[in-house]
């Protein structure tokens, strides 16, 4: 491999892992005030009664925000995080351990 090669992958790796890992870490950032969130979120079911209140929880398999609600006749409703944020998780991991990889492969 030629030196502006390596050069250009580490960047193109670099650059994927930071814009992968950007939702990843607003899914964190968000499930620090997880009641709240769940509060205001878009994806209240329409049989949720808001008054019972709203709790969350951050979830690791799917990576997001999970959120419980309680219907009008006591049921629990749950609003699981979608996969996309979890996808991006996987793939900023795998660019880097390309990096790694690539590391490893310059060193030796």
């Amino acid at each position: 491999m030629s030196r502006s090669f390596q050069t250009g992958l580490t960047v193109i790796l670099i650059l994927v892992t930071l814009l992968c890992g950007v939702p990843v870490a607003a899914a964190a950032y968000e499930a620090r005030a997880a009641g709240y969130q769940c509060a205001i979120s878009q994806q209240v079911p329409a049989e949720a009664v808001l008054e019972l209140g709203a709790t969350g929880t951050y979830s690791v398999w799917p990576v997001g925000l999970e959120c419980r609600y309680v219907s009008a006749d006591g049921t629990e409703l749950i609003v699981s995080p979608g996969w996309f944020t979890t996808g991006l998780a996987i793939e900023g991991l795998m660019a880097l351990l390309g990096l790694f990889v690539l590391t490893a492969l310059v060193m030796v």
